[in-house]
């Protein structure tokens, strides 16, 4: 049974971090991250990109974005996984400078109404700062790979087209004093709704 490489590499990083040598752990630490950052720089990529369902921000806003693995829910709280960038060991984030093909591909099989979709701007020097882990990336997708969870100072801005949620995500923004931007995209302009 033949499986090509880059989709064998896809599941792996998904899925798990990948293993690093005796060496590796100790002369290399954070080498992914590290070459990350600079493919970053060098072609003036600004922000990873999260995607999620509208309805998950207020738990995002108070816990920030957490492995599926270590959701642990109120009685009464509910969060959407979306599996396109979400696993149990595993939070993928895009870059903002890619075409976002690949997740419209997934909405669209997903039946998604275009309201429930809620677009996060990561800020990848404090995610460096407060992550432990090592990235990973997948160069064919285009999808960067975090093995933790991702703490609410990473998230620098909220983008929803809902209403109804844009009203409670404002209000949290302000009276928690959160270093957030919310924007509100509508029919392709984006209004900024609450500003740092």
């Amino acid at each position: 049974m033949a499986k090509t490489k880059d989709k064998v590499i896809v599941k792996d990083l998904a899925t798990t971090a990948p293993k690093k040598s005796i060496f590796g752990k100790i002369f290399a630490k954070h080498s992914q991250r590290k070459m990350i950052l600079n493919h970053m720089s060098e072609n003036n990529i600004k922000n990873f990109l999260f995607y999620t369902n509208v309805q998950n921000i207020l738990l995002i806003l108070e816990n920030g974005i957490k492995l599926v693995s270590n959701q642990n829910l109120k009685k009464g709280e509910e969060y959407t996984v979306w599996t396109y960038l979400e696993n149990n060991n595993t939070i993928g984030l895009e870059y903002d400078s890619s075409t976002r093909a690949h997740f419209w591909k997934w909405a669209i099989e997903a039946g998604l109404n275009i309201e429930e979709v809620a677009v996060i701007g990561i800020n990848p020097q404090i995610l460096s700062q407060t992550t432990q882990k090592d990235w990973a990336a997948d160069k064919a997708t285009n999808i960067v790979y975090i093995y933790e969870n991702i703490d609410i100072k990473a998230i620098e801005w909220i983008m929803v087209k809902d209403r109804k949620n844009l009203e409670r995500i404002k209000t949290i923004v302000e009276s928690n004093d959160l270093n957030i931007n919310v924007y509100y995209g509508e029919k392709g302009n984006i209004k900024e709704e609450v500003k740092k």
